[in-house]
C-alpha cells in the first residue's frame, strides 16, 4: 500500500461548489442584523429611548429549512441556516473585522423575507482547513413576544 505524502495545496474548489449548490438547491438573500458601529450619542439614545437602528448585512446565497415538527404548541420551531463562506467572508472584510466569529458575535439575529429569527447555535463545514460552509440554527423570534399563561 502507498500512502500520498503530497503537500495538499488549498484550493477555491469547496468553495466554489458550495456557492453552486446553494444556488442550485434555490438559494436566497437573508439580513445578517447587526448593531451599528457608532453608536446613538444623543441622551434619549444613551438612556435607551430610542430603539437601536440594526444594520442589515445581505448575504447570498443562502438556504433555510426547517429541522425539526413542531410536537406540542409551546414547543418553537427551529431552522437550519446555510450561508455560503464566501459571503461571510465579503461581509467580515467589508466591516474589517478580524474573523467571522466575530461577526456572528455582534449580530442580533437574521432576517429571512420579513421574519426575525435568533441565533442560537452555529457550526462551520471545512474542507483542508478552510471554510465554505456556515450552518445556523434559528429559532423564531416572534415566539417570545407572546403572552405566558
Amino acid at each position: 500500500m502507498s500512502a500520498d505524502l503530497s503537500v495538499r495545496n488549498p484550493s477555491n474548489s469547496p468553495l466554489l461548489m458550495a456557492d453552486a449548490l446553494l444556488r442550485a438547491g434555490g438559494g436566497m438573500a437573508i439580513s445578517l442584523l447587526v448593531a451599528p458601529a457608532a453608536g446613538d450619542s444623543s441622551d434619549a439614545g444613551q438612556v435607551g429611548i430610542h430603539a437601536p437602528n440594526f444594520q442589515r448585512l445581505s448575504l447570498s446565497p443562502a438556504i433555510l429549512r426547517k429541522v425539526r415538527a413542531t410536537m406540542q404548541e409551546v414547543q418553537l420551531s427551529q431552522y437550519e441556516l446555510l450561508i455560503s463562506a464566501s459571503a461571510v467572508q465579503q461581509q467580515v472584510s467589508v466591516l474589517q473585522l478580524t474573523s467571522a466569529d466575530a461577526l456572528f458575535d455582534t449580530a442580533a439575529g437574521v432576517e429571512i423575507n420579513g421574519a426575525q429569527f435568533l441565533i442560537e447555535s452555529r457550526a462551520t463545514s471545512e474542507s483542508l482547513g478552510q471554510v465554505y460552509l456556515y450552518r445556523l440554527l434559528l429559532r423564531e423570534a416572534h415566539a417570545l413576544l407572546q403572552p405566558v399563561p
